[in-house]
């Protein structure tokens, strides 16, 4: 009889183990999104989810390129990208059909070093100002080359790069950072300003974003998020994308340079 119950235990344990990971796998939760989004809130956003519900909240974060692929493989669950790429992932039939959620509008601004000078940048006129006052505006690298399958030039290097060959910004003494980013080259004391992603100077304790770039120029990208076509855990995800744009977290995204009453759907 002892060798039976054995044998019973035996197969009992056994088919708990074998569930234990279907059990985990329906309360976890992952998220692939780029930089703008995750520092742009989304990581204090998945904490909060993650401390309100239970379930075990992965952000996988990357290039665009790899949010873009994760909803094509059913990676994600989540997936958070600029408009016009999520357009793209649409029409491939990626994302689930009606999922999707407007975030909002992340910044490009501008920073300089806590207890400099805090210049007026609330026109196109005074933006450019200010910026040939400055004996070095910093910006992030936007190089050609692409290097081991990697774009060698992110969103926000091409959109800073572009915008400053403009004939309006021929006076402004600008640089790309050696290595990293514009916001952490001005942090490094590397120059007087920069140029960066709202989201990526407020990490950064020594500095002080003094505003976005002035709308006009399009300095900026419109968030979207929705649910992959492949999602291991849809429900989850659709109920993510709905704490994160309830109007309680609309000062969390304000706070990292998104503003969630404009952009894209």
């Amino acid at each position: 009889m002892m060798r039976r119950f054995l044998l019973c235990l035996g197969i009992f344990l056994a088919c708990v183990g074998s569930a234990t990971p279907s059990l985990a796998q329906q309360r976890t939760l992952t998220i692939a999104t780029p930089g703008f989004m995750y520092n742009g809130g989304l990581d204090i956003i998945a904490e909060g989810f993650e401390a309100e519900t239970g379930i075990r909240t992965v952000v996988r974060y990357g290039g665009m390129r790899q949010v873009t692929d994760d909803a094509a493989n059913g990676a994600a669950d989540a997936i958070f990208l600029p408009a016009d790429l999520m357009d793209e992932v649409m029409a491939k039939g990626w994302i689930k059909p009606g999922s999707r959620m407007r975030i909002g509008r992340s910044y490009q601004g501008l920073a300089v070093r806590k207890g400099s000078k805090v210049p007026d940048i609330s026109t196109k006129a005074k933006f450019i100002a200010a910026l040939e006052s400055a004996n070095l505006v910093l910006h992030s690298r936007c190089d050609e080359a692409v290097v081991a399958g990697r774009e060698g030039c992110t969103r926000t290097a091409r959109m800073i790069t572009d915008m400053l060959k403009r004939p309006e910004f021929a006076k402004v003494k600008a640089s790309p950072s050696v290595y990293g980013e514009g916001g952490a080259a001005l942090a490094r004391n590397e120059g007087d300003m920069a140029i960066q992603n709202i989201s990526q100077i407020v990490m950064w304790d020594n500095l002080q974003v003094v505003g976005p770039v002035p709308e006009e120029y399009g300095m900026y990208m419109d968030g979207v998020a929705a649910v992959s076509g492949k999602a291991k855990n849809s429900a989850a995800a659709e109920r993510f994308i709905r704490y994160a744009t309830q109007p309680g977290t609309f000062p969390i995204w304000w706070s990292r340079g998104v503003d969630a009453r404009k952009g894209q759907r």
